[in-house]
């Protein structure tokens, strides 16, 4: 098994882009319950997010040729629009294809401090143009305040160094 350490620019191309968030309160919704059921009141919480540099580790997995099963393992300062630090991201890409960088499947958990952790998963397909991908990926759960989360998180790879991340989460 090979090792080799990307740059912070080469880093972000590869990834979904970790993210880094802004809170902002989306509007709150009431969401209606089954006949049945309890009434459960539910709100959207909107966060956006920038994700700048990251820390990661390529291992290339044999054989040297086949991409299936290479991996990127990584982390990231999370940050605001404006530069605040948020957090941090960490996350695992496992290539899904033959081919290297052309599909991949990404875990994410984004620690937003205090015990509070946004865990997200997903595919990408890599773009050799345009943003270097523009993909959905399901919130899986979380802990704290998001231990109930659900919903989804858009991850706009724009440049190898930047991503724009927008999640609507469900609470």
């Amino acid at each position: 098994m090979r090792k080799r350490v990307l740059s912070v620019a080469g880093a972000a191309a590869a990834t979904a882009g970790v993210i880094a968030a802004g809170l902002t309160l989306g509007s709150g919704s009431a969401d209606a319950a089954p006949a049945g059921s309890r009434q459960h009141s539910h709100r959207t919480l909107t966060i956006e997010a920038v994700e700048k540099g990251a820390a990661i580790n390529f291992v290339d997995v044999a054989p040297a040729d086949n991409a299936l099963g290479d991996q990127l393992i990584g982390t990231g300062a999370l940050t605001t629009q404006a530069g605040r630090t948020l957090g941090t991201s960490s996350f695992v890409a496992i290539s899904t294809d033959t081919k290297p960088r052309t599909a991949e499947l990404l875990t994410f958990v984004y620690d937003l401090g205090n015990g509070n952790k946004i865990t997200t998963t997903g595919t990408a397909k890599l773009s050799a143009k345009g943003p270097l991908f523009d993909e959905q990926f399901a919130v899986t759960g979380g802990t704290g305040k998001y231990q109930n989360a659900s919903g989804q998180v858009r991850v706009v790879q724009e440049t190898e160094e930047l991503a724009k991340v927008t999640f609507k989460i469900r609470l």
